[in-house]
């Protein structure tokens, strides 16, 4: 690998560089000569590849359960016109473009600090409870991990099933040698930290603690996994955060217990879009159970008027951070929300390890706010094992410190409380006060009413196009949900609403 300079004032920062304005041309905005695809009835079938071989595109990639192809187009179709085209074949659901993600400077005070973070959100009383375990798993989603380093390598993780460079594929997950993780950015199997940013958080997650040397993490006691998305320039797409995602939810369901991911990136400087490919693979592993700790990003604004992504994204499984300063105050650079952003943790001046010889130095940013929040679900994860990830993330909102600051700022109002947390644990159970509904062959109206807990977050979700639900993406505690049954004259059809993992029966007969 090249030595890279590590420029200490970085925080990630992506750009989804222009929603859907693709007369405006710019080599960094997306993939030039390539689109994301989505397939209503999934990526493998005749009709699909007979739509590619009309416009002349060639399959560069799979993403098969989750419906996506990324697609190399002929050199005479621009993104614009290959987007309009795919849109009108009746089996496609959406295209977009194959966003480029980058890293972008921020403001840091050059300030040594000490660990005054660790204070803040009263670690030092959760460690009375617990100092984290070696079965929790916190994939890491950065720059890479400089997984050599003093107060780093006893907390990393490594593939049991994966014989370090050997070049085979020892536990046949489909990757060579992913001993600590992949580098999804060089498809390689090294993901060293070439920027020093990945470094940076994770030693605020997972520092090894009482070692006598440099700094604790959040957790004495982790195992570090690192997920390689950028490259020392802070480069990045929407299909390598995909491949990320799906190789993070791939493990988890090989049964490595990954709890959460730490997600210091997001933004961008220009017109940002949504991009529904990478919301898909974030939902999809938000289904395996995974809480996803994302930064609520840099531009001292009110996301409620201009979303910042990934963390604005409606999904039960992201906790969203805002970045306070040594007083609690908000920082001067957060972004804040009072429904968009959930909760806020140190991120000012923060303390923790980094590629130069040092091996310590300050960063400051919502992106070091961050792996302090998913650092404490993954202590809460090692305190209880059998915390879901909605339980997880519930009960570090439930639990935060309020402050008068942050009243109106945030939705909790607070900022975290680890050992608040750890003691005053939320359980989420989600309870439907039905378990079936018949509808006539009319069709017609009807309503379910859920009981859950206070922030306890869930999705409604019908797989069958007869059932249709309003506004039920993402869901929060006490809710009447209504859904539409379709007009169906003939046959018997049943189907299963699922409503926060529990399901609903839908019948639809004559009688």
């Amino acid at each position: 690998m090249k030595a890279v300079k590590f420029t200490i004032y970085f925080i990630l920062a992506f750009s989804l560089l222009a929603q859907w304005a693709f007369a405006q041309k710019s080599s960094n905005v997306f993939v030039e000569g390539e689109l994301l695809v989505k397939y209503k009835s999934g990526t493998a079938s005749t009709p699909i590849r007979e739509k590619n071989n009309k416009i002349g595109a060639v399959v560069i990639e799979n993403f098969s359960d989750l419906g996506w192809q990324r697609v190399k187009l002929p050199s005479d179709l621009s993104v614009n016109q290959a987007i309009s085209r795919y849109k009108n074949f009746v089996e496609v659901e959406t295209a977009q473009p194959n966003f480029i993600y980058h890293l972008a400077a921020t403001p840091n005070d050059a300030s040594f600090g000490n660990l005054y973070g660790m204070q803040r959100i009263s670690a030092p009383t959760a460690w009375d409870l617990s100092t984290g375990s070696a079965t929790v798993v916190v994939a890491n989603i950065d720059t890479g991990i400089r997984y050599t380093h003093e107060d780093l390598a006893a907390n990393m993780w490594r593939n049991p099933g994966e014989t370090p460079n050997n070049g085979i594929d020892d536990d046949g997950n489909g990757f060579v040698d992913d001993y600590y993780g992949y580098d999804f950015f060089s498809n390689d199997s090294d993901p060293m930290d070439e920027n020093g940013h990945g470094t940076h958080t994770s030693g605020t997650i997972g520092a090894v603690g009482n070692n006598s040397v440099g700094v604790a993490g959040v957790n004495w006691n982790v195992r570090l996994m690192a997920i390689k998305i950028y490259n020392a320039g802070g480069d990045s797409t929407s299909a390598i955060l995909i491949n990320a995602y799906n190789y993070v939810r791939m493990m988890k369901n090989r049964g490595v217990n990954i709890r959460v991911t730490n997600n210091s990136y997001g933004g961008c400087n220009e017109a940002c879009g949504f991009d529904q490919a990478t919301k898909d693979a974030i939902d999809a592993l938000g289904n395996a159970d995974v809480l996803q700790v994302f930064a609520a990003g840099n531009n001292g604004r009110n996301i409620e008027l201009g979303p910042f992504y990934p963390a604005s994204y409606t999904s039960p499984s992201i906790l969203t951070v805002a970045a306070s300063d040594q007083n609690d105050m908000r920082a001067g650079f957060s972004n804040f929300g009072i429904t968009s952003v959930d909760v806020a943790a140190p991120g000012v001046s923060v303390l923790s390890t980094i590629l130069s010889a040092t091996n310590y130095g300050t960063l400051s940013g919502t992106s070091m706010a961050t792996p302090h929040v998913a650092g404490s679900a993954a202590l809460l994860a090692a305190f209880n094992p059998n915390l879901s990830a909605a339980s997880l993330k519930a009960t570090l909102m439930n639990t935060v410190d309020q402050l008068p600051q942050w009243n109106g700022v945030n939705k909790t109002g607070g900022r975290i409380n680890v050992a608040n947390a750890l003691q005053n644990q939320t359980i989420c159970n989600f309870t439907l006060n039905k378990s079936a509904q018949f509808a006539p062959t009319k069709g017609g109206y009807f309503t379910v009413d859920v009981t859950a807990p206070l922030n306890c977050d869930y999705s409604a979700k019908s797989n069958v196009n007869w059932i249709h639900l309003s506004n039920a993406e993402s869901l929060s505690g006490n809710k009447t949900i209504a859904f539409r049954v379709s007009v169906n004259p003939t046959i018997t059809r049943v189907s299963t609403l699922t409503i926060g993992g529990v399901g609903l029966t839908v019948r639809q007969s004559r009688n």
